[in-house]
């Protein structure tokens, strides 16, 4: 059975899933990048900046919480109150009071013990709460 697209901005969400591309709002006007170009998500107070595999930086003029809502639908884990991670671009885990990631190329980001559940779960092959 067919889903019953209900207005115009189901629509549009279903265009962007389908386009794995996130319309990034800039102070210039709009970006289109692809989801699986970027690496993580870092919070800076009312803006978030956008880092990608080719090591460059966008900065949005959104908030992290939008992206938290803009990317449930594709491989990203918030890992931290300022930081939403690309699952696919995680080489490894390391334990600890709150853990930390280590990206393919080595950067390392920070897991709050608050979040450190739901990143276990990922890595034992559990869905999140």
């Amino acid at each position: 059975m067919a889903t019953k697209v209900k207005n115009t901005t189901d629509i549009i969400d279903i265009k962007k899933q389908k386009l794995n591309k996130l319309p990034v709002p800039t102070q210039e006007g709009y970006e289109l990048i692809n989801t699986a170009d970027i690496e993580y998500l870092e919070a800076a107070t009312n803006y978030t900046y956008i880092h990608l595999v080719d090591n460059s930086k966008i900065t949005s003029s959104k908030n992290l919480g939008f992206y938290e809502e803009e990317l449930k639908e594709e491989p990203f884990i918030r890992i931290h109150n300022s930081t939403i991670v690309n699952l696919t671009k995680i080489k490894s885990y390391i334990r600890g009071d709150d853990g930390w990631v280590i990206l393919q190329n080595g950067k390392t980001l920070r897991v709050s013990k608050s979040k450190k559940d739901d990143l276990l779960l990922f890595f034992q092959g559990r869905k999140a709460k």
